[in-house]
């Protein structure tokens, strides 16, 4: 066979190959409504087992936060301790806080903590006093210790102050803000801070 005739017989195959190829393409568009589209079964077959695998790793590692939980990072910040308080109340070394948002004068911020079964905060530790001025910023607020007249300063407890820290002023009622504790006239209208045992 020569060279002319491989090429004749190469052309007359490609023909008739094409024409079933032309044939089958007008068959698939009359079985088949536009837009569909034919998946070979392999590859569909391929794609669940993936999903699959991909859904089951996804659940296994969900669930696996709840069976570690030391793996699992708290988000609370390293120096508050939780503690069964009442909501808006902070809880801290077994006490509860609850930081006013309105203004009152010393006496009847008093009062309100009462309602609360609390009492304007007693602060009786170097850490306690650090932890509370995070919350009060510059903001002068009331705390539960008060001088009346020629007595002894005391907590709102009963408990003689026993000059542990640094008292500035020379009025009755002491306030606590971000810097310091100090004294101010008992009338003024400040917010203030109510503590009481958490349960």
């Amino acid at each position: 066979m020569n060279s002319e005739d491989f090429s004749a017989t190469e052309t007359s195959s490609l023909h008739l190959k094409r024409e079933p190829q032309s044939h089958a393409a007008g068959t698939y568009s009359a079985t088949y409504h536009e837009g569909s589209i034919q998946v070979p079964i392999p590859c569909a077959v391929v794609n669940v087992v993936f999903i699959t695998t991909l859904i089951i790793a996804l659940v296994a590692l969900s669930v696996g936060q709840y069976n570690c939980p030391g793996q699992h990072v708290s988000s609370a910040p390293p120096n508050i301790h939780v503690f069964p308080c009442s909501d808006d109340w902070i809880g801290h070394k077994g006490k509860c806080y609850l930081i006013s948002k309105k203004t009152k004068n010393w006496t009847l911020a008093q009062n309100s903590c009462s309602k609360h079964d609390a009492t304007l905060a007693v602060i009786d530790s170097k850490e306690d006093m650090s932890f509370l001025k995070q919350y009060v910023s510059r903001a002068e607020h009331w705390i539960g210790l008060r001088n009346e007249a020629g007595q002894t300063w005391k907590w709102s407890n009963g408990q003689e102050f026993n000059n542990w820290f640094n008292l500035t002023g020379s009025e009755n009622c002491a306030v606590l803000n971000s810097a310091e504790v100090s004294s101010t006239e008992c009338d003024k209208n400040l917010h203030w801070i109510c503590s009481k045992p958490s349960k």
